[in-house]
């Protein structure tokens, strides 16, 4: 049984604070977030942005489960289905830029999401390698 580093544990508590926050606004509270970010109503749908929700809280859970279990072992294949998922959001928040122009209010928000997965992304990917080794 491999313990996590405090590094390790650090990197997951970021993303669980991160994945909380992120599942209140699209699970709890999409009408008011929506209109915080004035998304149009062409790519709104409070139904598909619940389900995000509902994707980032179990990404949350599963980072508080990673530590309390405090094994790399058991939290690995968590971590690689956590990175990948980033990465979709990632390529996928690109794309809807481009796809749908946002409005000034609506590109300050998809600037900051970007910026949030970039970093997410490059931090898990080098944490992984270096707790892999």
């Amino acid at each position: 049984m491999a313990e996590l580093s405090k590094e390790t544990k650090l990197v997951v508590m970021i993303n669980v604070i991160i994945a909380f926050i992120y599942a209140f606004l699209f699970l709890i509270i999409p009408e008011a977030y929506k209109q915080m970010t004035n998304t149009p109503e062409l790519t709104y749908s409070p139904i598909t942005w619940r389900q995000l929700g509902a994707s980032i809280l179990v990404l949350g859970i599963g980072g508080v489960l990673v530590i309390k279990r405090a094994d790399w072992d058991k939290a690995k294949i968590f971590w690689e289905i956590s990175i990948i998922w980033l990465i979709l959001m990632f390529i996928i928040e690109i794309w809807g830029m481009i796809a749908y122009p946002p409005s000034a209010i609506a590109l300050a928000n998809d600037v900051v999401a970007t910026i949030v997965l970039i970093v997410l992304i490059l931090l898990n990917i080098w944490v992984y390698y270096r707790e892999s080794k």
